[in-house]
This record gives structure tokens, C-alpha cells and sequence, in this order.
């Protein structure tokens, strides 16, 4: 199970994000690499890939 925590993310800004965005979905998809997005600063969003969301969403259900 992956665990994720806030060190594991790279730190990007919006206005960069949104000019990469198709390097970040290789990057998420194919490298697991793990996003943090910020706006004026203060984060907004996390971008994961979709294998690991389905593994926090499976792991957030064995909690429940």
C-alpha cells in the first residue's frame, strides 16, 4: 500500500501546472511522481496517479 506524505510531493504552482499539465500526467502516470498545487502560495490540489488514488480510496474504506 502506498502511503503518501506531503515531502513525497513536488511542489508547483498553478500558473506552471497548467503549462505542463501533459508532462505531469506522464510524470504522475508513468514515474508515480506526486504533485502538490499551489495557488498564491497556500496549496490548492493534489495531482496522483489514478492507480494510487484507487489505493487511498481502498485503504480509506478499510478504516471506515
Amino acid at each position: 500500500m502506498t502511503k503518501i506524505k506531503i515531502k513525497d510531493l513536488e511542489s508547483i504552482p498553478a500558473t506552471k501546472a497548467k503549462v505542463v499539465f501533459g508532462e505531469i500526467l506522464h510524470e504522475t502516470s508513468v514515474e508515480g511522481k506526486k504533485f502538490l498545487v499551489n495557488r498564491s502560495g497556500k496549496p490548492v490540489s493534489v495531482i496522483l496517479s489514478y492507480k494510487e488514488y484507487l489505493e487511498l480510496l481502498e485503504k480509506a474504506k478499510g478504516k471506515g
